[in-house]
């Protein structure tokens, strides 16, 4: 198994919600990428630089691949998801255009920092190859007008879209295996489905659930690996868009684990009792050990010898901090989550990407709220582009 899923503290004879009145599949799992055509379009650029533009969904699962897989990327990539100034600035002094693909990515065309910033590289002759829809939108008509490289963006809400186009693409360009990423996917895609009796997405989402009831508003999400951190944007982006409507859902925040315990324990064990947590980990880590030179060997620590970290695995170092924190947590009795990758392959994270999608469709769906919309996101984007002129 390549997830693999702990529920603690929580009440068993509460958690009907695995049985709750079955729903057709979301239209997001249905969508087929068009790999090869990806493929194809690359080929026409030789670069050693990719710099991604987007916002949101459009960029959130991109940024998890690229964390997880920055080794093994044989170009340099630099994301872009604002349109500061000094930023740009200080790309375009970094990256010569003559080695630089630049890749605007957007559903609409219509997000208008994505087309501020494409703007700023296009004056300076950069070469594009953009995502985004078959329709009218500014940034298609940008790239019929200059015959910049174009790759659709298929109907899919860009939260929910990354095993399509929207990260694949530029996953693609970066070096990173793509298909086997999709393949993870389809696979996890098959076992969350909603006429699956046992299904791991929506037991997490009913934990979540029976926990708000309960009184924990906030949930807070240590990611114990570097390689994952990448993902704790989209899941933010999965449950506060998805959930939070009609003055329901949670609030999710997080941090790199072991750096959080010595700040938002103190919250979590001191402060209002409304947070549970879901851990984010994995068992995979370089074999990697300490070594202790007989010199330094004496030095006491905290009533230790340094003698006695010899040897010992920086893996296991990291899962005493996570389970340190875990003990304390069932002692107190307060709600907790771990989700275990016991791999950080190509295909187990494209099962993460499907599982973190699937939690924040069952999550609306036992708050009675729709899935697949943002309205007040769409609201703050209105009043923000009408402020620029």
């Amino acid at each position: 198994m390549s997830i693999k899923i702990d529920i603690d503290q929580f009440s068993e004879d509460k958690r009907e919600h695995q049985d709750f009145v079955r729903k057709d599949e979301p239209s997001f799992v249905s969508v087929e990428p068009d790999i090869e055509r990806i493929k194809q379009a690359r080929e026409n650029y030789e670069y050693e630089n990719l710099v991604v533009i987007g916002n949101g969904g459009s960029i959130t699962t991109f940024r998890a691949y690229l964390y997880a897989f920055l080794g093994e990327t044989d170009v340099n990539v630099r994301l872009v998801t604002t349109m500061d100034p000094d930023y740009l600035n200080n790309l375009t002094d970094e990256l010569e255009s003559e080695n630089t693909v630049v890749m605007p990515i957007s559903k609409s065309g219509e997000t208008v920092g994505v087309i501020e910033s494409l703007m700023y590289f296009i004056n300076r002759d950069y070469p594009v190859c953009a995502v985004t829809s078959e329709n009218d939108g500014a940034l298609k008509q940008i790239v019929e007008t200059n015959d910049y490289g174009f790759i659709e963006h298929q109907n899919v809400g860009g939260r929910f879209s990354g095993l399509t186009e929207t990260a694949l693409a530029p996953a693609l360009f970066a070096g990173i295996d793509v298909e086997e990423i999709r393949e993870g996917g389809e696979e996890m895609y098959e076992k969350l489905s909603p006429k699956m009796q046992y299904n791991p997405a929506l037991n997490v989402a009913s934990a979540l659930y029976d926990s708000e009831q309960d009184g924990f508003q906030e949930v807070f999400t240590p990611f114990y690996s570097t390689r994952l951190f990448g993902f704790y944007p989209l899941f933010i982006q999965l449950m506060h868009e998805t959930v939070c409507k009609e003055g329901k859902g949670q609030t999710f925040y997080g941090d790199m684990g072991p750096e959080c315990q010595h700040h938002t324990n103190q919250r979590l064990f001191g402060g209002k009792d409304n947070i549970m947590t879901m851990f984010i980990r994995t068992d995979a880590h370089e074999k990697t050990s300490i070594s202790i030179s007989e010199n330094l060997s004496d030095i006491s620590i905290r009533g230790k010898k340094l003698s006695q970290l010899d040897n010992q695995k920086l893996a296991d170092s990291l899962k005493a901090e996570y389970q340190g924190v875990r003990d304390a947590l069932d002692e107190e009795g307060i709600p907790n989550i771990t989700i275990t990758l016991t791999d950080v392959s190509h295909r187990t994270l494209g099962k993460l990407v499907a599982f973190l999608q699937y939690v924040g469709v069952y999550s609306a769906w036992l708050r009675n709220v729709e899935p697949f919309n943002q309205p007040d996101v769409e609201k703050s984007k209105e009043i923000g582009f009408n402020e620029r002129f």
